[in-house]
């Protein structure tokens, strides 16, 4: 059994976890597919024609290197003797292969110079970053028109392995990482990495893309941003890419009327207390997308796909110091894009809230 192994000299290290770094992959970022080109994807394509370019790759690490004469392999007649790929050869599946080629594709590197490590060094890190800026409002005759003016772009990019394990049976060659494991329908050594990787993941977000945030004079606010995000998934046990993405724009107003009593010459003014009446509304549009993409036929299957359209408007106004009365409308219509089993939605909802405070 399993648990018989770890009595015998020399039994394995196992080591298991999970990694995240931040990253970029702004070269083939904002792209889009639809059904009228079966879903195509340039990135896509790279990562086929990246996967025998990489498998080389491997396979010339271990040119040179012998086979060791130690575990599964002790004593058997490939022990002590050079590498031969005709006894077993990198696969062109396995996770040595899909990670660096997925990664060259969907990041715009090189299938030629693409680290080979699932678990890379710091020196390739990337930086994320947040930019704002508000000196629009300095230029001209803006100040005229606007009390504030606020830009801003916001780029956030992780790679992360979900999980991984150690193979229990794998076999350094030369004290590295360059080992093999059994093969159990051969009982040959294949050429392999320590670990066993079932997915990785390159998770993107512009958050937004652009947004801007304005002050009139007359204190009204209003707000406008797209965002853009999408989370690309290689799944290599399945040998497929889950690329699933989220993009949308969203409009916002609000305007304050301070000592709204006042403003319609009411009675009852409280002492201390500024009877504000708030507005806020907001309109979104918002498009979501599930791909997957089999890397075996090259075949893309659309399994989700939806728009929608989203108005939501509150109206708070301050009656006295402990009570504030707000009334709200929302509007929301889902339209499927992609779909074998749902079908459009409108859903609206509108009613008052009472917040009453009881501390003195």
């Amino acid at each position: 059994s399993e648990q018989m192994q770890f009595m015998y000299e020399n039994i394995p290290v196992t080591r298991s976890g999970s990694f995240t770094m931040t990253y970029n992959a702004l070269s083939t970022a904002l792209g889009s597919s639809n059904a009228d080109n079966g879903y195509r994807s340039d990135a896509f394509d790279k990562l086929l024609e990246y996967i025998p370019q990489v498998a080389q790759r491997v396979e010339d690490k271990y040119a040179g290197t012998s086979y060791p004469n130690s575990g599964f392999i002790k004593d058997t007649q490939y022990a002590g003797k050079p590498f031969d790929n005709n006894v077993g050869t990198v696969s062109n599946t396995s996770s040595d292969v899909l990670i660096p080629a997925f990664l060259a594709a969907y990041t715009g590197k090189d299938a030629r110079s693409i680290f080979l490590d699932p678990f890379p060094s710091f020196g390739q890190v990337k930086p994320n970053w947040r930019i704002t800026y508000d000196g629009l409002v300095n230029l001209g005759n803006m100040r005229n028109i606007f009390k504030t003016f606020t830009l801003s772009h916001a780029y956030q990019c992780t790679y992360s392995v979900g999980s991984y394990s150690s193979y229990l049976n794998w076999i350094t060659a030369d004290g590295s990482d360059i080992g093999f494991t059994l093969d159990e329908l051969t009982g040959a050594p294949v050429p392999s990495s320590p670990f066993n990787i079932s997915s990785v993941a390159i998770t993107e977000k512009f958050a937004p893309l652009i947004g801007a945030k304005v002050t009139l004079k007359n204190d009204i606010t209003a707000n406008i941003e797209y965002r853009d995000s999408r989370t690309l998934t290689l799944n290599t046990s399945a040998g497929q890419v889950v690329e699933a993405t989220q993009r949308g724009i969203t409009i916002g107003a609000g305007y304050k009327i301070v000592g709204f009593n006042t403003f319609l010459k009411m009675k009852g003014t409280q002492s201390g207390v500024s009877n504000d009446l708030t507005l806020n509304a907001d309109i979104s549009l918002q498009n979501t997308q599930s791909l997957v993409r089999r890397i075996e036929s090259n075949y893309t299957q659309a399994t989700n796909g939806t728009k929608t359209f989203t108005i939501n408007f509150t109206a708070s106004y301050v009656l006295s110091k402990r009570l504030t009365i707000a009334a709200f409308f929302d509007h929301q219509v889902n339209t499927p894009l992609v779909t074998t089993s749902s079908f459009p939605t409108t859903n609206s909802s509108y009613g008052l809230t009472f917040n009453l405070s009881l501390a003195r």
